[in-house]
Parts: structure tokens; C-alpha cells; sequence
């Protein structure tokens, strides 16, 4: 089942990149938990909700998963994101960051849990130090 995963995994970012939430919606729990830097919630459709709202942001937003170990219950992968920040960036406080035309290339590592064969937990790790540094917000560390 272990490759099964991983092809899950490939197959989500394709349609995650192809901006069909809904295939990646149906492939949530109802109540599939997200833990993100800075967001924490519950509920399938506000996992949808958080991702496209990355995409108004970055329209040309793309994901290459990799490394990915995968069991039947959980799969953890580094997940190599690109994109140009060309919209405005809702932030979780309700603050709004301009486009700033920069370009975005992060790393991200993300941990799924699977119940019922759909995934019930959604944790997303990342610098975000390094995020906001690349969109020019803070200066380049020295």
C-alpha cells in the first residue's frame, strides 16, 4: 500500500496544481485538522479554503513532492514549492501583504495523517523566516 500512498501523494499536488479543490476536498475527512505556521483549523473544506487562498496570491504556484516515506496510516514528504507573489497575501491576522513581484522557492515539509483512506490530518512545516525574506519583507540575514 506503501507505493499506493505515494502515488496518492504525486496524484494530490497534480490536482492541487491544477487548482481542482474539489478533487482535493473529496479527498479530505469532513473533519481533516490542518496545522500550518500560524493556522489551525478543522474542517475539509478550510483546508481547500487555505490552499486556494495561496494560489490567488501566487497564481503560478507549483509542488514537487519528494522524499516521500508513506505507510497506510500516514505519509510524510518535503514538498519543493515555486511561485511569484503577484497578488495580494492574506496573512492569518487578517493583515494583507501587496504583491511584491518576487519570486518564491521553499521547501516545505508536510506530515498526513489517513483515516478511511482519505487524509484526516494535514501538519505543514516551513521557514518562515526564509518565506518572508524571499517576498522581500525582511531583510536577508547576514
Amino acid at each position: 500500500m506503501s507505493s499506493n500512498r505515494k502515488e496518492f501523494v504525486v496524484d494530490f499536488f497534480k490536482h492541487v496544481d491544477a487548482f481542482d479543490f474539489e478533487w482535493m476536498q473529496k479527498n479530505l475527512t469532513t473533519d481533516c485538522r490542518i496545522e500550518a505556521p500560524g493556522f489551525s483549523e478543522t474542517g475539509a473544506e478550510i483546508v481547500a479554503i487555505w490552499m486556494a487562498g495561496f494560489f490567488a496570491s501566487f497564481p503560478d504556484l507549483k509542488h514537487r513532492p519528494h522524499q516521500i516515506i508513506a505507510t497506510d496510516a500516514h505519509a510524510a514528504m518535503l514538498v519543493h514549492v515555486t511561485g511569484t507573489h503577484t497578488e495580494n497575501l492574506g496573512l492569518p491576522n487578517g493583515a494583507v501583504v501587496p504583491p511584491t513581484g518576487r519570486p518564491l522557492d521553499i521547501t516545505l515539509g508536510e506530515f498526513w495523517q489517513f483515516t478511511d483512506g482519505k487524509v484526516s490530518e494535514y501538519r505543514v512545516i516551513y521557514d518562515q523566516l526564509d518565506f518572508l525574506t524571499q517576498l522581500g519583507l525582511l531583510e536577508q540575514p547576514a
